[in-house]
């Protein structure tokens, strides 16, 4: 009786000392993703303050938010001159209007709103970690290191509206899991993350499932109504005002191929990232005894990342996943310390875990720089000044120029005519007869997707490459030829 007291006390000392143990390697883990954390928003704010475009769609943004506060609406109709085309919600270009208000084009003003949009997503990922955990810690750890991940830092500090947008529908879920006597609200944030980008479905169709796996159909069907009185008189709003192109500004420009080569790169992209998360998220799923709530947010929201099957989809569309991944793979680590009688095991694992993630947020703590990206940008856009009649794939530099952007978005308005959806026009006219006097390509490897054959065709015949620069979307510049060939009949 004695030795079995003396072992008992012994093995509960034993425990103890590895739940310490384990303890303090979450506390170390969460200061040192601290710390990675703060130097990746430090590296993006410098990356954001530079005066240049980073990605394609940056340029479309802000040629919407001068085109508001112009007095013109970003959702212009169909086969108008010039051709814009902006196939995203109205939130992100009314904010970006709203901030260079009364103020010169500039892309870090509105950059901002990306900024704080990915802070704010990190403390929303550690909110949603401490309803589901119970432990403050980890929500800390967990909200730091998703501003680490290198898919995070690519998208944070550029203009786009995926950050935003995110920020939205995971306040939503934040309010509909901690704030029940509010879940009014949480609808509300759904729809406003709709207003945004329409692919941010993922947060409320999980929230419908679980409203109906708890049977509560009242709170179901009262959600649906303040999405419904959202959404309802927005789309009505700006339908009426662009005359009928508002719908086919969202819906109707998205008519690019899907592509299963384009959604596994990028996968496969974010598993080689972040192997621990995806690790300690199934460990969180298989030892749930039943299917989770949990579960479901991820399984939904794993679901909702195929919408970058689209050819001119890019790895943005994983960022909500990327979210989803750090709070189910919080809730593995707290399975992981619930092995009370495998308490070896457990501290090890944790460790183990631990070393791993700090490891990768102090590597990746500044994974992105400008060399390289925009070398020679101001001499691009020098260049581009001094021309009239310019297509440009950075739209952007025709912007911060003051040059008149004929064509916004080429990419999409390829698609179209490619399509058979939009009759090839004014741009490809412009190449055959030499009217424009001034081509910016961005990438040749992708040139093909961003103009229509005709216009290929056209610049090839009648253009040749007199500059290269070094700057993003801006990388070779074609001038008409002095004899120029008339196009095949």
């Amino acid at each position: 009786m004695a030795t079995s007291a003396v072992e008992d006390h012994s093995r509960k000392n034993s425990g103890e000392f590895f739940e310490k143990a384990a303890e303090v390697c979450l506390g170390i883990l969460a200061i040192c993703l601290v710390y990675a954390a703060t130097a990746s928003m430090a590296n993006s704010v410098r990356l954001a303050r530079q005066p240049y475009q980073f990605d394609y769609e940056e340029g479309n943004i802000l040629n919407a938010a001068v085109r508001i506060n112009a007095g013109l609406t970003p959702y212009a109709a169909p086969h108008s001159w010039p051709v814009v085309l902006n196939p995203y919600g109205p939130v992100p270009y009314f904010i970006s209007a709203f901030l260079l208000r009364s103020r010169a084009p500039q892309f870090f003003l509105p950059r901002i709103t990306s900024l704080l949009a990915a802070l704010i997503v990190a403390c929303e990922i550690a909110l949603l970690v401490q309803v589901f955990t119970g432990n403050t810690l980890l929500g800390v750890t967990f909200g730091a290191f998703f501003l680490t991940v290198p898919l995070v830092q690519e998208w944070e500090p550029l203009l786009r509206v995926d950050m935003l947008g995110l920020a939205f529908t995971l306040g939503g879920l934040v309010v509909f899991f901690r704030l029940p006597r509010w879940h009014l609200c949480a609808w509300f944030l759904f729809a406003v993350a709709l207003l945004c980008k329409v692919t941010f479905l993922g947060d409320p169709i999980a929230c419908a499932i679980i409203l109906l796996r708890r049977k509560q159909l009242r709170k179901l069907g009262a959600g649906v109504v303040m999405t419904a009185a959202v959404l309802g008189p927005s789309v009505a709003a700006l339908q009426w005002s662009t005359h009928g192109a508002f719908l086919f500004h969202q819906f109707g420009t998205h008519v690019d191929s899907f592509s299963w080569t384009n959604y596994e790169n990028y996968a496969a992209g974010l598993l080689r990232q972040t192997p621990v998360l995806f690790a300690l998220c199934l460990i969180g799923i298989f030892r749930s005894r039943r299917l989770s709530e949990p579960s479901i947010y991820i399984f939904v929201v794993t679901l909702g990342t195929l919408t970058a099957l689209k050819q001119g989809s890019n790895s943005n569309h994983l960022l909500e996943l990327v979210a989803a991944l750090c709070v189910t793979a919080a809730i593995g680590i707290f399975e992981v310390q619930k092995m009370k009688r495998l308490p070896v095991a457990s501290a090890a694992l944790i460790a183990l875990c631990s070393s791993i993630l700090a490891d990768e947020g102090i590597a990746n703590r500044a994974m992105f720089t400008s060399q390289g990206v925009v070398d020679q940008c101001s001499q691009a856009y020098a260049y581009i000044h001094d021309h009239n009649q310019v297509l440009s794939e950075n739209v952007g530099a025709l912007v911060l120029t003051g040059r008149t952007v004929l064509l916004s978005n080429p990419f999409v308005y390829a698609q179209l005519v490619r399509s058979g959806k939009w009759p090839s026009g004014r741009v490809e006219k412009m190449l055959q007869e030499s009217t424009a006097d001034l081509v910016i390509i961005g990438r040749p490897s992708v040139r093909d997707q961003r103009w229509s054959q005709p216009a290929l065709a056209a610049l090839d015949a009648n253009y040749h490459v007199t500059r290269r620069f070094v700057c993003s979307d801006a990388t070779l510049a074609y001038e008409p030829n002095l004899h120029p060939v008339a196009p095949a009949k």
